[in-house]
């Protein structure tokens, strides 16, 4: 009996023993990964808190901040029940309860934050997103969030930007720059001008001035992305918006959305009617020709513009995504400009003049896309295919009186078109690297006429000017391929390096003289990002690119263009891309009453493209574009906010550049340098949860160009909005 309880102990002692050497040679290696984003945009959310608790216990076990992707990674898990808290200023806090049974976990499904309401007594305080969220690679823009752009267009939200410039010809620049790619939806687009776009259609505004790899390394300024509207609710949904601007601006839309199954389908339209009255003074001294010219500019802008959209999804599997869209965009302007004034010389008397121009272009576009996305793993392994066409057709019939008297008439058009199609691949590596691939083929051609008359007074016959007539077909093909790859290191540490390699051929053919001219180009472009997050509210990030910008239709069409009695633009055929290199770095606060940003980066640009003026004859002037040699810059962009309380919130920004340039086109000098910059300060009050107040004041130095002046430009804006029926109407009034 002894032996037998001996050898019971014995057992029972080594049962226990081996447990314990087991436990503690568990598994501890067990990771959690998945993905933040925001439920309205569907945005994703960097910078958020991931922390992973115990159950039943509740003890903290580690926690980690999501990367540049909105992904997070929480490793050296046991198996076990647990749950998981993410929260981010301005969202609610999410808690999601998992268990890991001796495997790691992928999360298929993004873990969504809402913006944080909070319901006491019947009183809700209800926190929106931030206007604008920074980063080194993009400053996100949301819309709804600036009162006083609701009744006006894509470029009335942009020049609440410090770090964007628009002239009195609504030509966007972005620090110093107009060559900057236009995107709607992701998409290149044949839509000409930020004007034509109603700000209540649109949802964000993304300015990307550090695009990575995989977007096209056009636009040397940075990317202008339009991200429009779209309704996300299950079951049928629709939404109708109505702004009217006193005396001189309309616009509104209506949408529908139904969800049913596999199947999700939207359809918007949206229409916008603009009346700018404008009143400028030009003067202009000819120092060779001892020439004085002083004009007086009236100019009436009429801007009627229409949009139809249809969006269609299908998900016949939860692997399996399919997308069409379809688009027409009707743009139309008529501008009517009076042009008054006096020409002297010094040795004959003054002539004095009267001019009118009407102008009218004519524009009607459509834009599709369709797209294909395979998921083998959410955020792990997807592939998908995308194509997409944008054609705009167009015509621009003008009229040109002298002293009142009908003498030159003018027509014209053409019809742009791009196309592209593209396909994509990442796969998850290791623990939390992501490899990434992608081809893509990029056209566009456009057949340009343009026939201008002169009157036979003596015959009242029209008769044709080949001087100014033209004829242009243009084609220009675009491959590219592009590998990314992207890891987090230390838990602290995110980097993403990669190269995008483009080969490019330009055809450029002028049917009336038989010319045609033929280039082709290979151009590497390398891309580096590191991130480092210091601790929960501060990080550092470096950003090393390249971006190139080629020559535009406009910009190499050799047809001359009548501005006014002595000066006339026209494009230039022999124009070479200019390419940008530029090294970046951000430093980023943020607290949830206090937050600063800024952005400081150096760039070389080299064959910078610029406009300039020229004689041809005596008194005559050409405006057309030429190649500098080397641009140097190197700025800024400092953006603080600060919520004193719930009510008050202030929001000063500043931009600064410095701006040294070199070259020689014949005799004109190329060279600048300049200093330059952009402030401007918005104060948000909420008086209570249904009426908020905005006052915005803005300054924009005088900018430096080759042989121009961008002038200074100040405006201030005070928008009043006030809700009701639970924020389903609201109604605002803006003084700008």
């Amino acid at each position: 009996m002894l032996k037998n309880s001996k050898f019971l102990f014995i057992l029972i002692s080594f049962l226990i023993i081996f447990y314990q050497v087991s436990l503690g040679q568990e598994n501890k290696n067990y990771s959690i990964t998945g993905v933040l984003m925001d439920f309205e945009s569907k945005q994703l959310i960097e910078f958020a808190s991931v922390a992973i608790y115990k159950i039943p216990d509740t003890v903290l076990i580690t926690g980690t901040i999501t990367n540049a992707k909105g992904e997070f990674i929480l490793n050296k898990l046991t198996s076990g029940k647990y749950f998981i808290k993410s929260s981010f200023v301005g969202y609610q806090t999410i808690s999601k309860d998992i268990e890991i049974i001796n495997a790691s976990i992928n999360l298929s499904e993004p873990i969504y934050l809402t913006s944080s309401a909070l319901s006491l007594n019947e009183v809700q305080v209800t926190a929106t997103r931030n206007e604008k969220q920074i980063t080194i690679e993009k400053t996100k823009i949301n819309v709804a969030q600036n009162i006083s752009s609701v009744s006006g267009n894509v470029t009335d939200v942009l020049k609440s930007q410090s770090s964007v410039n628009i002239d009195g010809e609504n030509n966007v620049y972005l620090r110093g720059n107009k060559n900057i790619l236009i995107l709607i939806d992701g998409v290149p687009t044949t839509v000409s001008t930020l004007n034509s776009i109603p700000a209540s259609n649109v949802d964000n505004i993304e300015i990307i001035t550090n695009p990575d790899a995989k977007y096209d390394a056009e636009g040397t300024g940075g990317i202008i992305n339009i991200v429009t509207k779209r309704q996300n609710l299950s079951g049928f949904s629709g939404a109708a918006s109505l702004n009217y601007g006193f005396n001189n601006r309309i616009n509104g839309g209506l949408s529908f959305n139904y969800s049913k199954g596999i199947w999700d389908i939207g359809v918007n339209y949206n229409g916008k009617y603009e009346k700018s009255e404008i009143q400028s003074n030009l003067t202009r001294e000819l120092y060779t020709q001892n020439i004085f010219v002083d004009q007086e500019i009236k100019s009436t802008q009429i801007n009627p513009t229409h949009t139809l959209s249809l969006l269609l999804n299908a998900k016949p599997t939860k692997k399996d995504i399919f997308s069409f869209g379809f688009k027409f965009v009707s743009p139309n302007l008529n501008n009517t400009q009076t042009i008054t004034g006096q020409q002297i010389n010094d040795t004959l008397p003054a002539i004095y003049f009267n001019r009118k121009n009407d102008i009218t272009f004519s524009r009607k576009t459509i834009e599709s896309t369709l797209s294909y996305k395979k998921i083998f793993e959410k955020n792990k392994n997807e592939l998908s295919f995308d194509a997409s066409f944008s054609r705009t057709k167009g015509s621009r019939p003008a009229e040109y009186y002298i002293e009142n008297e009908l003498l030159q008439k003018s027509s014209g058009g053409g019809a742009p078109t791009n196309m592209t199609i593209q396909a994509d691949y990442l796969k998850s590596l290791f623990k939390t690297g992501k490899i990434e691939f992608g081809l893509k083929g990029f056209s566009r051609w456009n057949n340009f006429n343009y026939y201008f008359y002169d009157l036979d007074t003596n015959l009242n016959q029209w008769n044709l000017n080949s001087a100014f007539s033209n004829d242009l077909e243009h084609q220009e093909y675009i491959y590219s391929s592009y590998l990314m790859y992207s890891d987090s290191l230390f838990k602290k540490i995110f980097f993403k390096a990669g190269a995008r390699i483009e080969y490019n051929t330009s055809e450029l053919i002028q049917k009336s003289i038989n010319d045609r001219i033929y280039k082709d180009y290979v151009f590497p472009f390398p891309y580096l990002l590191l991130k480092y997050n210091i601790n929960k509210t501060q990080s550092v990030a470096l950003s090393v690119n390249r971006r190139i910008t080629r020559p535009t239709y406009p910009q190499m069409n050799p047809f001359i263009n009548v501005i006014d009695q002595m000066t006339y633009e026209t494009g230039n055929k022999n124009l070479k891309p200019e390419i940008l290199d530029k090294i970046e770095f951000n430093y980023s606060l943020i607290k949830e009453k206090f937050q600063f940003k800024t952005n400081v980066f150096y760039s070389i640009t080299n064959d910078f493209i610029s406009q300039v003026s020229m004689l041809s004859v005596p008194d005559k002037l050409i405006l057309t574009y030429v190649n500098g040699d080397r641009q140097h810059k190197i700025g800024g962009d400092f953006d603080i906010t600060y919520k004193f309380n719930k009510h008050i919130s202030i929001n000063p920004s500043f931009s600064v550049f410095y701006t040294q340039s070199t070259g020689q086109y014949n005799e004109i000098d190329l060279s600048t340098n300049n200093l330059a910059w952009t402030g401007n300060i918005k104060t948000i009050i909420k008086p209570e949860k249904k009426t908020e107040i905005q006052v915005f004041l803005n300054y924009n130095s005088p900018i430096e160009l080759p042989q121009f002046n961008l002038s200074e430009i100040y405006y201030a804006d005070i928008a009043v909005k006030r809700t009701f029926f639970d924020n389903k109407f609201s109604v605002s009034l803006t003084l700008t």
